[in-house]
């Protein structure tokens, strides 16, 4: 059996879990985006996300390169042509989260660790899930990944809405849209949806709030109307074990604005 020793982690959301498996030692390179776990932090950075230093990945000598999403593909593309190993994920929902986990234990032979992380995870998701269906109705939610041009988040965030306690108004977009061009939406679009809540996050860049709602001009669209706008942290943008903090963040979004308005 080939043991793997070195592994550069181009991606932020797979230090955390080698961290969580004990393998971190096997992680000699990491993404400039990663912030989690602390421990991880001391770990050289290598690359950026879509775009990364060939030379510097591979001075760290990898016994394999770890990517994510049709996003990486040149900078993927570029490694292999200098002859690197690589596990490159295209995760869409969130169940490849768990997926991810469990791929990872194989990697570094701790399958049972991982099956049992997992199903803590799973039961974080289910309590969740429990509470949200005990909400009295359920807001209709935007989610926006860039703005120009608009993007309606991807399949996990589609998940993760739902199983806060929201509806998301392009859930069909983002469950069907792996690349981002399937996932680009209108302000037109925006406003006929009509969301009661608009959740935030541009990839690399802080959301401009004021940008936003000029963006609508005289639009009464519900979510500027009341004031419901949030930004939320890059993580959600990651589909690692982080997204279980983002789903308790936005049940609390949710349940708050349920428990401040009437349903419309």
């Amino acid at each position: 059996m080939v043991v793997i020793q070195r592994i550069v982690c181009l991606a932020a959301e797979f230090p955390e879990v080698f961290f969580h498996l004990g393998a971190l030692d096997r992680i000699v390179g990491i993404s400039a985006y990663t912030t989690r776990p602390t421990e991880a932090l001391l770990i050289p950075k290598v690359s950026g996300f879509q775009k990364g230093s060939v030379s510097r990945i591979m001075a760290c000598n990898p016994d394999l390169v770890m990517l994510t999403s049709g996003v990486q593909r040149d900078l993927a593309n570029a490694l292999a042509e200098q002859g690197a190993t690589l596990l490159h994920l295209n995760p869409h929902c969130l169940e490849d989260m768990f997926s991810t986990i469990e791929l990872i234990g194989i990697l570094v032979d701790e399958r049972q660790k991982a099956k049992l992380w997992i199903q803590e995870l799973r039961m974080e998701v289910d309590k969740v899930r429990e509470q949200a269906s005990r909400l009295p109705w359920r807001p209709s939610v935007y989610f926006e990944e860039w703005m120009d041009p608009l993007y309606c988040g991807t399949g996990w965030i589609s998940d993760l809405i739902e199983i806060a306690g929201g509806d998301d108004v392009f859930q069909d977009r983002s469950r069907q849209g792996r690349n981002v061009a399937d996932r680009t939406v209108t302000v037109q679009d925006v406003v006929k949806a009509a969301p009661q809540i608009v959740l935030a996050s541009w990839c690399g860049k802080p959301f401009d709030r004021s940008s936003f709602t000029t963006r609508f001009g005289d639009s009464t669209l519900p979510a500027i109307t009341t004031g419901s706008i949030f930004a939320l942290e890059a993580t959600i943008l990651q589909c690692g074990p982080m997204l279980i903090d983002v789903l308790h963040t936005l049940y609390t979004i949710i349940s708050q604005y349920v428990g401040n308005h009437e349903p419309k």
